[in-house]
């Protein structure tokens, strides 16, 4: 097989792959012994931090057996190549932001970080091209300071993560005419774990099967090198954030989130209302809203207080009042797009989050607030953190998209780990996701899960197209970390195998 496509020669032709061979050329007739020698170079040694890998949230944690950090497109094909003859697993990841243990693996984890960088901006196509390392935040910069400027039409609440990452999970923004970033991708250039590590280029227009699987590929279906991705002229939001009482919104659900172009609510259930914050285009003077004191009193007293609470539980509900007093009011920021949807996450937590059918979404509202309610009339019943995340997609057409046929509702929940410390979570989140699975909901990929490839199947109707490719593309299994073996293809792997705390 070639090494590599003249769409994807052409895609990365670019520094640093302004070396044609790094693609062009077969590693099948490369010894073992060379790729081993030639990997040396981005081996991290096992005595290194990054040796361990833990996620942000430092919540799963894992020691490959051996770890990469490639900074270009020939390392990340010798890697494969390499890990192909071995009979290894090779599982990519990016800065770990993923809350689940989707970043870790016992097998060989390859750091993308230093394989960033940006290939190529077009204001005729309405393109920009990245290597799949590349943070969010360098990819805003690099867009800002094109000429004239540009932006993403839509981005989630952080800008940590990588661009190959973000696709990976079919991460979303907010708004009911914004489908998932991932259905933004162009084309995505891929290393494939096949006899002499081919690169491909994968499109609508090429290989759609393939290009549909990797925008929401888990890692999967292809080592990402680069995303070409749809970008529009850059531009400013002007946000309101009003309070409403919790069921005056989840009576007019519908008519909330079509209210503006980016729709998002808080709940705060020991406030007992909603923030509610409609975003939409502007071009007046940009008016944003920061304050040293607002972020001693949001994070630094805040962080405290979840502290005592850890101690004293039924003191959380009056942090979740504080936390409302700070929130609940009106106020209006305007300010570059990303920088008005990103949201500080504020402290490592843990989080779940799911994807409901919009027409189904009050109905399963109304079921969490009657639960947390029921809690918090028992005297041992479960205290919740806050804020409850309320957002909106578009339907999509990629298979494994939680928003794949469907308007979607995201309802996400929080609890904080304050100072890094463990805080009971489980029940909680547990009767959460069972009330959003009841209503019809999908999970989010990067969030934790239960659901076995029967489950699945039972809410994708492309899984088995998925499954597919995954076969055609990697008949070895070399891009199959524990997740996927466990969610995707039914290994009996414990959902807590990389649980910092077992």
């Amino acid at each position: 097989m070639v090494g590599v496509d003249a769409a994807a020669a052409a895609a990365l032709l670019s520094a640093p792959y302004a070396d044609r061979s790094q693609l062009t050329s077969s590693l099948e007739s490369v010894s073992t012994d060379d790729l081993r020698n030639a990997l040396e170079a981005c081996s991290v040694p096992s005595r290194s931090p990054l040796a361990v890998f833990s996620n942000w949230a430092r919540t799963f944690e894992c020691r490959p057996q051996r770890v990469f950090a490639p900074t270009t497109a020939l390392q990340c094909r010798q890697i494969v190549e390499l890990a192909r003859r071995d009979g290894a697993t090779v599982h990519p990841v990016g800065v770990g932001h993923s809350p689940s243990d989707l970043g870790c693996t016992n097998g060989w984890l390859v750091r993308m970080e230093g394989v960033q960088g940006t290939l190529d901006i077009s204001h005729t196509d309405r393109t920009a091209t990245f290597q799949s390392g590349t943070t969010l935040h360098a990819v805003h910069a690099a867009l800002a300071a094109a000429q004239p400027p540009l932006a993403l039409r839509n981005i989630g609440s952080i800008s940590d993560q990588t661009i190959g990452g973000l696709i990976s999970t079919a991460t979303h923004g907010s708004g009911v005419t914004y489908p998932v970033i991932s259905a933004d991708v162009r084309s995505l250039v891929l290393v494939l774990p096949l006899p002499g590590a081919p690169v491909v280029c994968v499109s609508r227009e090429a290989d759609y099967p393939l290009f549909a699987a990797s925008q929401c590929g888990l890692g999967a279906t292809g080592l990402i090198l680069a995303v070409e991705i749809t970008v529009e002229d850059a531009y400013r939001l002007e946000e309101v954030k009003d309070v409403y009482d919790v069921d005056e919104v989840i009576n007019n659900l519908d008519e909330i989130s079509a209210s503006a172009q980016h729709v998002r609510a808080w709940w705060y259930p020991s406030g007992g209302g909603m923030v509610v914050a409609r975003a939409n285009r502007t071009y007046i003077p940009a008016k944003p809203q920061s304050s040293l004191f607002g972020h001693i009193l949001g994070y630094h007293v805040t962080q405290f207080l979840l502290c005592v609470s850890r101690f004293w539980r039924n003191f959380t509900p009056y942090v979740g009042k504080w936390a409302w007093w700070l929130a609940g009011r009106h106020s209006v920021t305007v300010d570059d797009g990303y920088k008005v949807l990103n949201f500080d996450c504020l402290f490592p937590q843990y989080t779940s989050e799911w994807a409901l059918d919009s027409a189904a979404a009050a109905d399963c509202l109304r079921a969490l607030r009657d639960y947390i309610a029921e809690e918090a009339a028992n005297p041992k019943g479960q205290r919740v953190h806050f804020p409850v995340e309320i957002r909106w997609s578009a339907p999509d057409d990629i298979p494994l998209s939680p928003s794949y046929g469907r308007r979607t509702c995201w309802i996400g929940v929080v609890t904080y780990r304050p100072y890094g410390l463990p805080v009971p979570y489980r029940v909680f989140q547990t009767r959460f996701a069972q009330i959003c699975a009841a209503h019809g909901g999908r999970p989010h990929w990067a969030k934790e899960h239960w659901l076995a490839p029967k489950d699945v199947e039972e809410i994708y109707e492309r899984f088995p197209e998925f499954r597919a490719v995954i076969q055609r593309v990697d008949p070895q299994g070399v891009l199959r970390s524990e997740y996927v073996r466990r969610h995707i293809l039914g290994e009996d792997l414990p959902l807590r195998m990389f649980k910092r705390r077992p």
